[in-house]
């Protein structure tokens, strides 16, 4: 595994791991979260379907990482020294340091934490 997805690259249309190399990639259970948040809070069926879809191969494609007691540790230190950073994106980030991955991000902030390896996509 080489790589974490954020929320922000899987939300987007179009191959699963299209920006991601051959050595495998992972979400946060963060992740897995919002993009099941964005499913019931769909407005219409065919929004919800689409959603729907997309979680699935999520959870068929990458394992979901936990985040355990060393991803709140790399939370806290990045909660203290970031400011506005949205709290779920401090541990989306911590998650990806914590298991010593790349953060595949569209998310400028996000990719340019202290100590965060970060790939900007478009």
């Amino acid at each position: 595994m080489s790589a974490l997805i954020d929320t922000s690259v899987l939300v987007g249309v179009g191959p699963l791991a299209a920006e991601v190399d051959e050595e495998g990639w992972a979400v946060s259970v963060i992740t897995l979260g919002e993009l099941e948040t964005g499913v019931l809070m769909a407005t219409d069926a065919a929004t919800r379907a689409a959603r729907l879809r997309r979680l699935t191969a999520v959870l068929a494609e990458a394992p979901a990482l936990p985040a355990g007691p060393a991803v709140a540790t790399r939370y806290a230190e990045l909660r203290s020294t970031s400011g506005r950073v949205p709290a779920n994106d401090l541990w989306i980030a911590a998650t990806a340091s914590a298991h010593d991955l790349t953060l595949v991000t569209r998310d400028e902030r996000q990719a340019r934490l202290p100590g965060i390896v970060g790939m900007l996509v478009s």
